[in-house]
């Protein structure tokens, strides 16, 4: 198995601070640092990781990048592939890159341009909060989760084992998916869900003129948008690097939605009756 002592992070918010959460606790004489692109003055996240053991290192310098074994991409998707064209120059040959996007096709295609598909697996842990920054981070955050990878076919075996090693030993199930299919499902089951938590709270600010809708938002409203607290870069950025899936996805729920209006203005009772069966059956059948 493939020693990893060095590892680096660009990015370092609430799933980059949760993986090194992760590796300290797994791997603690291991050696983390990060990169602060504020450069001219101190960043207070990567200050208090410092204080709290989990960083060993904060620099402005991406040469220092050079003596990673490990580097995990935690920025927003479009910031990634921008940074790994930054890192070009440090990259050793030998260095392990993975990511923690939620797309894959932009960072495979960038990493594929630059000839490091050996060097490359992607990654995706399936957890996320609505809270974000590195304060809110934790070892835990990954335990009994899904962990994707999209490995290149070229990738080295080695690189793709341990990361397998890695998203076990912090508790997390891992599934190897092909990158298309993977941007294709997650469209489905988490970016098309932000979207339209963001529509349903914009449509219920829209009438709430006088805020009676606001105070008496409850259960359902707050279950139904509490990740329209999440990052709005965070999702501006995938939104824009995963469009066709995501309207795709927006598509076929907006041809079930309408099917759904058209049902409760006729007062068709077995069309709704089907309707909230069928959701109510898939869901049931989730493991989550």
């Amino acid at each position: 198995m493939t020693t990893m002592h060095h590892f680096g992070f660009i990015g370092f918010g609430l799933i980059g601070g949760s993986v090194a959460h992760a590796l300290r606790e797994q791997y603690p004489d291991s050696e983390l640092m990060a990169y602060n692109y504020y450069i001219t003055k101190p960043h207070p996240r990567l200050e208090l990781a410092a204080m709290d053991g989990i960083l060993d290192k904060i620099t402005t310098d991406l040469a220092d990048f050079a003596d990673c074994d490990c580097i995990f991409l935690c920025a927003p998707v479009i910031k990634n592939i921008a940074y790994l064209d930054k890192l070009l120059p440090y990259l050793s040959k030998d260095c392990l890159l993975t990511d923690v996007g939620s797309v894959k096709s932009d960072i495979l295609a960038a990493v594929k341009e630059h000839g490091l598909c050996e060097q490359f697996v992607g990654g995706h842990p399936m957890t996320g909060s609505e809270k974000t920054g590195y304060e809110h981070s934790e070892s835990a955050f990954f335990r009994d989760k899904y962990y994707i990878l999209t490995p290149f076919a070229e990738s080295r075996p080695e690189y793709v084992a341990w990361m397998e090693q890695f998203i076990h030993d912090i508790g997390s199930h891992c599934i190897l998916l092909d990158p298309d299919y993977h941007d294709a499902v997650v469209a489905g089951i988490s970016h098309g869900p932000h979207v339209i938590s963001a529509a349903l709270v914009n449509a219920v600010a829209a009438l709430d003129e006088d805020g009676t809708y606001g105070t008496l938002a409850a259960g359902g409203f707050h279950t139904t948008t509490r990740i329209s607290s999440s990052s709005p870069e965070m999702w501006q950025n995938i939104c824009l690097t995963n469009s066709d899936k995501i309207c795709n996805f927006l598509d076929k729920y907006i041809e079930i939605l309408t099917a759904a209006k058209q049902q409760i203005a006729d007062g068709d009772k077995d069309g709704l009756m089907h309707f909230f069966e069928a959701a109510k059956n898939y869901r049931d059948h989730i493991r989550f």
